[in-house]
């Protein structure tokens, strides 16, 4: 027979995992996670960024018409919404605005958002607005009101065109018509 505190010590741990059958069911409910845990989970992402999320969609095209006429068009590399479903985030952005089926302007901009309520695109960042007749408008940011058929900003706005450079602080173009209104302190250049 074994004596000795050298071999209890040897022999504990033995009896530990030979009546493991017995107390291991127990043991294991209560380290088990609490709260609904998958046990296969993975890490989750940030509580910020799940919070009120809406819907994500990569690569972009949505068109609105009228009367079976194409009205105007938007395409975005990524399309997201957060809170407020009403309110659609987009990046790399491209719309293009019709009238009578006929293209008028191509706006780009590196961001953007479209409120499908009061049918209203706001482009942001490196925003151009090229139009078919040549003429080239920049700003840091504008808006496009379709119920209202006008683009408008109140940044620094540099038109240009064959002969012309127009600028001033804050534009706006009514499509109906087919008028300019350039604000601030309008500088004009012929060339």
């Amino acid at each position: 027979m074994m004596t000795g505190y050298r071999n209890i010590l040897w022999a504990l741990p033995l009896v530990l995992v030979l009546s493991w059958p017995i107390w291991g069911g127990a043991f294991t409910r209560v380290l088990a996670p609490r709260g609904g845990m998958d046990s296969g989970a993975t890490l989750a992402a940030p509580k910020a960024a799940t919070a009120g999320a809406g819907f994500s969609m990569e690569g972009v095209l949505f068109s609105q018409l009228k009367n079976g006429v194409r009205d105007w068009q938007i395409q975005a590399k990524r399309l997201y919404s957060g809170e407020d479903q009403d309110r659609m985030q987009l990046v790399a952005v491209e719309a293009q605005v019709f009238k009578n089926a006929e293209r008028r302007f191509v706006i780009t901009g590196q961001e953007g958002e479209y409120n499908s309520k009061q049918k209203v695109l706001t482009m942001r960042n490196e925003v151009k607005v090229q139009a078919e007749k040549g003429m080239l408008i920049q700003s840091d940011s504008l808006s496009y009101d379709d119920q209202a058929r006008k683009i408008t900003t109140q940044d620094p706005v540099q038109i240009t065109d064959k002969n012309l450079d127009i600028r001033g602080m804050g534009m706006a173009y009514d499509m109906e018509k087919d008028s300019y209104d350039v604000r601030g302190r309008v500088k004009v250049d012929f060339q």
